[in-house]
């Protein structure tokens, strides 16, 4: 029996070597989580998809607002990132599509499961002497750390 053992003690170490190896290549590693606060990118493209250049718009103009509201489920709860007035702009000049007018935001540790961002646009259109006040919300991406938002005129 010793002799046995003798012979068989390399053989069962040598299995055991080969059953417990390390196999790095077996193992799964799992993607680092996304940060929870990052920094945002918000390009802002303003345009107009009615060319307005015929004669019967001559004297009709435009004013527009846009108010960027941070909303956080912690104190302070809402807060004003962005608010900026274009001034009254003739409909014949209003950006086309092909060539809109950007303007970029950069917003700075962004809480992702805190925060969420709201645009407010307002329209304050005057034809003909008639004002009409247009007024609409757009939510932005929680999760994007670069954005692009179209504002339509």
């Amino acid at each position: 029996m010793v002799l046995t053992l003798r012979t068989l003690a390399p053989l069962l170490a040598l299995l055991l070597l080969l059953t417990s190896s390390c196999d790095k290549e077996k193992e799964d590693v799992s993607p680092l989580p996304a940060p929870a606060v990052y920094n945002k990118e918000v390009t802002f493209r303003i345009f107009t998809e009615t060319d307005y250049s015929e004669a019967r718009w001559e004297g009709s103009k435009m004013n527009l607002t846009l108010k960027l509201r941070r909303i956080s489920t912690v104190l302070p709860k809402e807060m004003i990132v962005l608010d900026t007035t274009f001034g009254w702009m003739p409909f014949h000049e209003l950006p086309l599509r092909g060539a809109p007018l950007q303007l970029e935001e950069q917003l700075q540790e962004v809480h992702k499961e805190q925060d969420q961002f709201v645009l407010d646009v307002t329209k304050v259109v005057s034809i003909n002497g008639y004002e009409t006040v247009f007024r609409y919300d757009q939510r932005l991406s929680h999760d994007k750390p670069q954005e692009t938002v179209d504002v339509k005129l």
